[in-house]
């Protein structure tokens, strides 16, 4: 797991036509975005993400498209019956993703 975020760590805000993904600021983030999507996160770091966001246009991009497709799975999963051995498998196989910079586009 990459390292806790520590009050601080954000730096200036980026200008908004620059696309730098390199930032350190945003690779905590992004590996943080399906924890934080999912509530898995202490308090803290939860602010921090979301300080991030409303400053990051890159990251909240990536925020919207994370959180597009688990909305998308999830009303998959309740309109179409699915075997309880397949719901197993998909949430083992989205928990082995988490945090490896796969990416799903519909």
């Amino acid at each position: 797991m990459p390292p806790a975020f520590e009050v601080g760590n954000f730096g200036e805000k980026p200008e908004m036509e620059r696309v730098d993904i390199g930032n350190p600021d945003c690779k905590r983030a992004l590996a943080l975005l399906d924890a934080y999507l999912s509530n898995e996160l202490t308090v803290e770091t939860t602010a921090l993400i979301g300080r991030h966001l409303e400053e990051c246009l890159t990251c909240q991009k990536e925020f919207g498209i994370r959180e597009g497709l688990k909305e998308r799975l999830q009303l998959v999963l309740l309109r179409d019956a699915v075997s309880p051995a397949l719901r197993k498998r998909i949430a083992r196989l989205m928990r082995q993703q988490e945090g490896s910079g796969f990416h799903i586009s519909f």
